[in-house]
């Protein structure tokens, strides 16, 4: 169910973006036509019937394309929890649920939730070589790379609280 729900999520995307185009056309070559006349005009054509196949096919698709699943190696969800946080925050999502081994990330702010079609939420789960991220997958590419990147400066403190010790 929830597949159908993206699918369909996007699809009025889709449709909401090509109203949107049609009436900035409109007001840069002015006609007598209605922005909804010139709708009907476009799609009774046979690029405008190409133009819904490609709208159907490209929303049946999102789901599959849009959301992924990465893990991040050496990441402890309890040890590495400040870390998790950070990288989340720099992007601009929050705690919205814990539980043992599963922490879920919401969006904070309705534009942010809104830029992303209120699929918001990223989970992180722990698994046995690190965590695991999942969701929509601009957000997680972005987030997971970030906590990559500080997980692998964890090592650097580390050597550099050595030094300090010695």
């Amino acid at each position: 169910m929830k597949y159908v729900v993206r699918s369909l999520k996007y699809l009025v995307l889709l449709c909401v973006l090509y109203v949107a185009l049609t009436y900035l056309m409109s007001l840069v070559e002015p006609t007598d036509a209605t922005i909804w006349q010139q709708l009907l005009k476009h799609l009774n054509t046979r690029n405008g019937l190409c133009m819904v196949i490609a709208f159907v096919v490209l929303a049946a698709l999102y789901p599959k394309i849009g959301f992924m699943r990465t893990t991040v190696e050496d990441c402890d969800i309890v040890n590495d929890r400040v870390r998790i946080d950070n990288a989340m925050r720099i992007f601009g999502f929050r705690v919205a649920q814990e539980a043992d081994d599963k922490i879920v990330y919401r969006a904070e702010g309705i534009v942010h939730r809104l830029s992303l079609m209120f699929e918001d939420h990223i989970e992180v789960r722990a698994t046995e070589t690190g965590v695991e991220l999942s969701g929509l997958r601009r957000s997680v590419a972005r987030v997971a790379l970030q906590l990559k990147s500080y997980i692998h400066n964890r090592r650097y403190e580390q050597d550099n609280e050595t030094k300090d010790e010695k």
